[in-house]
């Protein structure tokens, strides 16, 4: 705690620093206060002066308390049958939160397991098998494509066959006529 409050006495020494400039010391502290409590009281007096702020200030509290996000659903605002609509309307939803925890609250014990328990020791185990699986998946991805390429040449050298095929049964063809 100390050191926190060190921390924020030191900041507040630089930011003295850099607003007053130079060293500051005790004497400029009491001026600085002193004149801040002008500049304070000043302010009070034209804000007395001013009907428009004076009046403003006195509703600030009313103003956030109509900025409340939860101010529409207060007793006074909200009638009672639409709130029961609201209710009403969210029953299926507050159901399946209520189904979702029931669950939970049965699976929960599984998180106590020793196999879960055991996940951090089985890491290394987890990235051997991660790099293997990668390792296969990029043999596979290859040979898919060697696969590929083979099928492809088969269906050319087939097409180049049909159609000799064709120009020899053409031939074959004039040759009778």
């Amino acid at each position: 705690m100390s050191v926190e409050l060190d921390a924020v006495e030191e900041r507040i020494k630089r930011l003295e620093k850099y607003v007053l400039g130079g060293n500051v010391e005790q004497q400029d502290d009491e001026q600085l206060i002193d004149t801040m409590l002008a500049v304070s009281r000043k302010l009070a007096s034209i804000v007395s002066k001013n009907e428009k702020v004076s009046a403003a200030l006195k509703r600030a509290d009313e103003v956030k308390k109509y900025a409340d996000p939860l101010y529409a659903e207060s007793d006074g605002f909200m009638p009672v049958a639409v709130k029961l609509q609201l209710l009403l309307s969210k029953e299926e939803d507050i159901k399946k939160a209520l189904n979702d925890f029931h669950k939970m609250n049965v699976l929960k014990p599984v998180l106590d397991s020793q196999a879960i328990q055991n996940v951090p020791q089985l890491e290394n185990q987890l990235y051997k098998i991660s790099f293997h699986q990668e390792s296969q998946e990029n043999k596979v991805s290859s040979l898919s494509d060697d696969t590929y390429s083979l099928i492809r040449t088969y269906s050319i050298f087939v097409n180049d066959v049909s159609q000799k095929l064709a120009e020899i049964e053409k031939s074959i063809t004039k040759m009778e006529k």
